[in-house]
Parts: structure tokens; sequence; C-alpha cells
């Protein structure tokens, strides 16, 4: 997030490429645009939206695909291995949801 304002204002560009820092972190654009740290709550928002979009595009499917994304998005949290362990083995998008709004 400061980078990216730090190089917005050194070169005067319109905008900023962000690329695969997105892939385990959506929630940077966010903190861009706002210029702030992101809260938890909002975070989870993001997740559970992440979640439902790709149920809506895979329909049960997304669920096991989605998986995948959490990994990455619980990366370094306390209780991440557990948290992987159970997420794992879900494959219904309301079991999913509790898992993330319990873990996040």
């Amino acid at each position: 997030r400061d980078k990216a304002k730090w190089v917005l204002d050194y070169t005067k560009a319109n905008g900023v490429m962000i690329g695969r820092g997105a892939i385990g972190k959506p929630w940077i654009f966010y903190e861009i645009k706002e210029n702030k740290t992101i809260s938890t709550k909002k975070k989870k928002e993001i997740i559970l939206e992440h979640l439902t979009q790709m149920v809506k595009f895979y329909d049960k499917y997304g669920v096991v695909m989605f998986r995948k994304h959490l990994h990455t998005y619980s990366k370094g949290l306390p209780n991440a291995h557990s948290f992987r362990e159970k997420i794992n083995k879900v494959s219904e998008f309301d079991e999913a949801k509790r898992l993330i709004e319990e873990f996040f």
C-alpha cells in the first residue's frame, strides 16, 4: 500500500500494476484505494464475497476450488494449520462460510 502510493507520487503515473501480489491478498486494492490497512472485519467480508462469487460461477464445485485461496489467505495466521485441516474436508457452502466466519 505505501509503496504504491510512493510510486504514484514519485512518477505522477495514473496507476500501478499490482500483479501476483493480489493472488493471496486481494484486499490490496481496497488498501491502496482507501490508503489504510484493512480491518479484520473488511477482510472477512472480502473473503466471504469471493467464496460467494466462486459458488455463483462454479456452483457447488466453487467451494472445493475456493479452498486453495483459503490456504493463501490464512497463511501466517495463528491456528492456520488447524483451519486448513478442517476446510480441506468441506464441500458445502454453509459449512465453508461458518468456518471462515469463525477463523477470520
